[in-house]
């Protein structure tokens, strides 16, 4: 039996980029369905979940201020809160993507940098759907690391189309993958069988054989693991 595994979405939007991350875990073995606010209020039973991308986290989950016209989704923003923790309780395999991470560590007691070429030095990523498309960054991977058993190797190279990074890491979790500017790329519970956010999109990035075995060490771990009800 695939194990099933679910990734969020907003209600109506982020179809394409649902579908990317569904054929990600498709290919790694996994049985993709889509969670959002309305499907969580049906009985959905999962093996494992992705949190996936998208527009910003709600501020003061985080003890920010929002964006003047900012058009929030609190409503998908309660879903993910409701099963990270729930992950976090009954050791639910679970990856965040760019935002998935990011709420991943909020959940966690974490915080976020509003804009990350603010912050750093050297932290300014190109913009422009091209620039999304082909520029790559070099990140470095903790030893003993899970991010780093599945790469394979002590540093890779990641897409960038993020504005936001985490600025503090959250209980329980530590930053295994850093920009040589500092910028934090993968948070990790080593406590959990599975628990993971990293900052690039690696939805984006499967024809490479290392970013394949983020989505396939998921799919393991969720494969050994119980279908649950989520609660969100």
């Amino acid at each position: 039996m695939r194990p099933v595994i679910a990734i969020t979405k907003p209600e109506k939007k982020d179809n394409w980029a649902y579908a990317a991350v569904a054929a990600a875990v498709r290919v790694a073995g996994g049985d993709p369905v889509a969670l959002t606010p309305a499907e969580s209020r049906k009985k959905l039973l999962i093996n494992g979940v992705v949190f996936g991308g998208g527009q910003d986290i709600f501020p003061m989950v985080y003890d920010e201020t929002p964006k003047q016209g900012y058009l929030y989704d609190r409503a998908r923003d309660a879903l993910e809160i409701a099963t990270a923790e729930q992950a976090s309780a009954e050791d639910i395999p679970a990856l965040g993507i760019c935002r998935g991470a990011q709420m991943m560590n909020v959940v966690r007691g974490g915080a976020l940098h509003a804009d990350v070429s603010a912050e750093y030095e050297d932290a300014t990523y190109p913009s422009g759907i091209w620039g999304k498309a082909f520029f790559r960054k070099c990140i470095f991977l903790e030893d003993g690391s899970a991010i780093r058993q599945a790469i394979g190797d002590e540093e890779t190279e990641v897409n960038s189309l993020h504005k936001q990074a985490i600025k503090r890491v959250g209980t329980n979790l530590r930053a295994t993958a850093k920009e040589k500017n500092g910028v934090i790329q993968v948070i990790e519970d080593s406590s959990l069988s599975f628990f993971m956010g990293v900052q690039f999109h690696p939805e984006l990035l499967i024809y490479r054989n290392d970013i394949r075995r983020i989505f396939q060490h998921l799919v393991e771990a969720s494969s050994s693991r119980e279908a649950v009800e989520v609660k969100g």
